[in-house]
């Protein structure tokens, strides 16, 4: 663990000598796993190893009888398939492209911090291992793909085959050179394409037992733009261990990476995409458009990749599970093995997740905002609040924030916040008083073209309050890795007529939260009863050393530290919100008015009602970030999940569980009201222009 705990800066290596030198130097790239030569496959090799798979040929042959066409018809298709698939390895491109990233990142990053000596160690065992090894970072930007592989390439091991999208593949001259640095391209629908999908099933088996490269894939499928862990996805991660599963390796070491950005390159974009504003098509003019960004040196601050420990997909598949395999060629993987295992690379995600210092501002301008209305928040009160918080999150929950890199001196907390607020100076900065203001982001542009919006299309007002209050929210949401569950706990015990609540009480709420965020949250619905009882005991034992909540042993209350009790609520009140909304919606749905119980309709209805709600003048909590369309879709999910919705078969049309779901807005109405409820829009008069000098000038 102590190794883990050291980081060191990629870039300050690079800023030290000849880049050409560099990316030019002989290299012998060492493969993840050792295979003799005759199992080691080339590009072409695989595709024919694909096309000879006996499910491939059985599905080529069924769809020739139905068409009624020549066999070669079918095979032809499908060669065609695995062209615009497979990846290429080609180290003249991987040269050229790293000396540019370097440039771009030299110029964009003050750093890019690793814990070296545990990947050196993962190293060392690729040299000796027999195992495949698979890459399952996190995903918080377009830029995580590329940083890897750049990791990879300055510690002389090999490129993986990166499982990537076809926006990437249709971009011009761009999804070429992705190819030729590993990238294997893959629809992002298929399930109703058997050929496409035994094809690429098959090619994955292909890659994973006889690749000298490892796979790299994005378990939750897309970046989080909330900037905190997704649900996991199961798709290309059953396929991957599928070939485990039939035998055909000894066994697939996963290793999550937890990656951590100060400010993402697409920070400007999230805001707009969680309300409902598609993201632009990905194209090669818009990539070259985006290098306005190099303008400013260091605007994006550092970025963190922390690998952690290998995890053993064996240890998910013992080897009764896999002699069924053996016994049946019908066999099938079982699901909940594949899901057990992504959680688990998963909770290692937010395990392992480096807390920036803009998180925890942002986290308190946030709790100011609602704890004291209409009061001033000074860069000395934010200082005092930092040093508090940042020693529970590292002291009580064991997060790591801000770790420096082994060759820098130690900084001072004042240091951190000052750096924190230059990056984001764009958001948050402090004023001509030494006080904290939140700017102005939203641009009005006149046009007369139709935006194709998700949801509801939202007044100009509302859009200009919320992108600054949601981009505040995007950067809080990371430290949901360590206080989402003492969060749900806390907004559990909140005061009433007698103060005390029935422990037996508090434990069924806690549990019924948990399950209608789970998607949102990233946790598992359904646990047994003695994870529930550890997960409640944590979470208890945690307010109960920050002297948040007494426990008189068969009831709880609110002790004396009601600032931290505070700070939590108001963390997860959004995501409460909008669940209350969205089961109240479906609660009272009305076909004749909202037409059909679709995501689209739903969806639509919930935002409409919720920005009705921030300019209600009651005690309801307001929060912009209750606006996001992936709060509707994520609640959506859950109660699909655990039985309080059901999608017939061939179609979208949800039916509802009327009784669970009352009982949902019944405990949700009593938790949402409060007294004095604040919204972000009470501070919509004191908002910065964006034309405000930076924070350069006021310190």
């Amino acid at each position: 663990m102590s190794v883990r705990m050291e980081f060191h800066d990629l870039l300050a290596e690079r800023r030290q000598d000849c880049d050409i030198l560099w990316v030019s130097r002989a290299t012998n790239p060492l493969p993840p796993h050792k295979l003799p030569p005759e199992l080691k496959y080339s590009r072409s090799q695989a595709i024919r190893a694909t096309l000879a798979n006996p499910r491939v040929i059985m599905v080529i042959e069924s769809l020739a009888a139905a068409r009624q066409v020549d066999k070669s018809v079918i095979v032809a298709e499908a060669r065609a398939m695995l062209e615009e698939m497979a990846s290429k390895a080609h180290l003249p491109t991987v040269r050229w492209l790293g000396l540019l990233i370097t440039k771009f990142m030299k110029r964009i990053l003050i750093s890019v911090r690793l814990n070296k000596q545990f990947l050196l160690t993962i190293r060392n065992q690729m040299s000796t291992a027999q195992v495949q090894y698979v890459y399952a970072p996190s995903h918080r930007s377009y830029l995580d793909f590329v940083l890897l592989s750049y990791i990879l390439f300055s510690y002389d091991m090999a490129l993986p085959n990166i499982a990537s999208g076809m926006d990437f593949y249709r971009m011009q001259v761009v999804g070429e050179l992705l190819r030729k640095t590993g990238a294997f391209y893959m629809r992002r629908s298929f399930s109703t394409d058997k050929l496409y999908k035994e094809i690429f099933r098959a090619y994955v088996a292909s890659i994973v037992a006889h690749s000298d490269r490892a796979i790299e894939f994005f378990i939750e499928g897309t970046r989080s733009r909330s900037q905190k862990s997704l649900a996991p996805k199961y798709g290309l991660l059953s396929m991957i261990v599928e070939v485990l599963f039939r035998s055909d390796v000894p066994d697939i070491q996963f290793i999550p990476i937890s990656i951590s950005y100060d400010r993402p390159l697409e920070e400007t974009l999230f805001a707009y995409e969680l309300l409902g504003v598609p993201k632009p098509a990905e194209s090669t003019t818009k990539l070259l458009k985006s290098l306005s960004i190099l303008r400013e040196p260091h605007a994006h601050g550092h970025v963190y990749f922390n690998f952690a420990e290998p995890i053993s997909a064996r240890e998910y598949l013992d080897m009764h599970v896999r002699k069924s395999s053996a016994l049946s060629p019908n066999a099938k993987l079982p699901t909940d093995k594949v899901k057990q295992l992504a959680y688990s690379i998963i909770e290692s995600h937010k395990k392992n997740a480096v807390l920036m210092p803009f998180n925890i501002v942002a986290l308190l301008y946030n709790e100011r905002i609602h704890s004291h209305p209409g009061e001033t928040y000074s860069f000395d009160n934010l200082l005092e609040d930092y040093a508090w918080m940042k020693s529970i999150l590292v002291k009580s929950v064991g997060a790591l924030v801000f770790p420096k890199d082994v060759e820098s001196p130690a900084r001072t907390e004042r240091e951190e916040i000052f750096e924190s607020l230059h990056v984001h100076k764009d958001l948050l900065e402090i004023d001509s008083s030494s006080n904290l203001r939140l700017k102005e982001r939203h641009r009005i542009i006149k046009t007369d073209k139709i935006v194709n919006v998700k949801g509801h299309v939202l007044n100009d007002e509302t859009i200009r309050m919320s992108v600054p209050a949601i981009s505040i929210a995007i950067y809080m949401n990371p430290t949901l890795a360590f206080l989402a569950k003492p969060a749900i706990l806390a907004v559990c015990v909140k005061p009433n007529g007698n103060g005390a609540i029935p422990k037996e009480k508090v434990l069924e709420h806690y549990r019924l939260l948990r399950k209608v965020l789970s998607t949102e949250l990233a946790i598992q619905a359904e646990i047994s009863e003695s994870s529930l009882q550890s997960e409640w005991e944590e979470a208890l034992s945690f307010m109960l050393k920050e002297n948040c909540i007494r426990d008189f042993g068969d009831s709880l209350v609110i002790a004396s530290n009601t600032r931290l009790h505070s700070l939590l609520c108001n963390l997860i009140l959004p995501y409460l919100a909008a669940v209350y909304v969205t089961c109240s919606i479906l609660l009272k749905w009305d076909e004749s008015v909202l037409g059909e119980c679709t995501d689209k309709n739903i969806i639509k209805e919930s935002q409409k009602v919720t920005e009705e709600i921030l300019y209600k003048a009651d005690t309801f909590f307001k929060h912009p970030y209750s606006l996001s369309i992936d709060l509707y879709t994520s609640t959506l999910s859950s109660l699909l999940e655990i039985g309080d919705l059901n999608r017939p078969e061939k179609t979208p049309v949800y039916q509802a569980d009327k009784v669970r779901l009352s009982t949902y807005v019944s405990i949700l109405d009593g938790m949402l009201q409060q007294e004095d409820a604040r919204s972000y829009f009470d501070i919509a008069p004191t908002l910065l222009s964006s034309t405000q000098n930076d924070i350069q000038a006021k310190l």
